[in-house]
């Protein structure tokens, strides 16, 4: 079981723009025959165990690559192949597999209240890595994973990539096992309340900030969109640099951040934001897939004035209401 001080990775302070990744490896086969190895990670906030491949349980009426359940320390949870959930012509079964040793491992994921696992080929190790140095995919290599990533990064001195996994986009793929997903859905349909205002929404996850952006427009409200802290933070200088000596609180009325973001991560951002006179004023909710009470207090020490979990759109939609009337 991967070790945490006090629950909390110790390098994820506030406002070092650091973080950690396991880093694991998938192996795809092209039509030539050879094989491509890719690297991928995933914060190891967000990581409870990496374990052998358990024995596995096939339900029907579920996505091909969700159809398996294991029992994991007295626990029935869901396995995802992520080969398959990513659409990769991988080695197994085919001529290729004799080229390549895998070593499959499963990662037992715990995010917004949700624990699942998923199959990678090879887990490498923990890299701690800046988030100033991890960039926005570009739009080609974006298609060629499917929006499957967030961002790319070179590992150390090498040449080889690191890619950030959308981890919000794989919950929503699985929508069913994710309570808090199908209450947006009943949320989307009858909003029970209306607001008026502008907010902006800070997120590196497309799959975020649609569902984002679909439940304030819901609400009444209009939306501001940022991909990570740093776009941010150029929007909000633009702003006051327009607005002359009106209060940037009558054009931004609230912001909403994720943590994790290439550039410039959330709790950075949000700190940054809280630091400076001219934005002090501006509400920030934090909204996270770090799921805990240490993720809470620290989104409290960066300044931020609410703290909520994704997707759970009615908590989110109570915090809102405080700084509207």
């Amino acid at each position: 079981m991967l070790q945490k001080a006090g629950g909390l990775p110790e390098i994820l302070k506030v406002g070092s723009n650091e973080m950690e990744q396991v880093v694991f490896k998938m192996h795809c086969v092209h039509d030539d025959g050879t094989i491509e190895t890719r690297n991928y990670g995933v914060n190891v906030a967000k990581v409870r165990e990496i374990i052998p491949i358990p024995p596995i349980t096939t339900v029907p009426d579920m996505p091909e690559f969700a159809d398996a359940l294991a029992e994991i320390r007295g626990e029935i949870i869901p396995i995802i192949d992520l080969g398959k959930w990513m659409r990769l012509a991988t080695p197994e079964g085919s001529a290729a597999s004799k080229a390549i040793t895998m070593r499959r491992k499963v990662i037992i994921l715990e995010i917004m209240d949700t624990t699942l696992g998923i199959i990678v080929h090879e887990v490498e190790r923990i890299r701690r890595i800046r988030w100033d140095h991890i960039k926005p995919p570009p739009p080609v290599m974006q298609a060629k994973h499917g929006g499957r990533i967030t961002g790319v990064t070179r590992i150390g001195e090498s040449d080889d990539l690191l890619l950030i996994l959308d981890v919000e986009s794989l919950i929503q793929s699985i929508s069913a096992l994710a309570p808090k997903l199908a209450k947006y859905e009943e949320l989307k349909a009858a909003p029970e309340k209306k607001f008026t205002g502008n907010v902006l929404i800070v997120d590196d996850s497309l799959v975020a900030r649609k569902i984002l952006r679909e439940t304030l427009e819901n609400v009444g409200l209009k939306v501001i969109e940022a991909i990570d802290g740093k776009q941010a933070m150029k929007l909000l200088n633009d702003f006051l640099g327009k607005i002359g000596s009106k209060p940037i609180a009558s054009l931004i009325n609230l912001i909403i951040t994720d943590v994790e973001m290439p550039e410039m991560d959330g709790l950075t951002f949000t700190k940054t934001a809280k630091s400076d006179p001219k934005l002090h004023a501006i509400p920030i909710i934090v909204n996270t897939s770090l799921s805990g009470e240490e993720n809470k207090h620290k989104s409290k020490i960066a300044g931020a004035d609410g703290h909520v979990i994704k997707f759970d759109v009615g908590n989110l939609i109570g915090e809102i209401s405080r700084f509207f009337k």
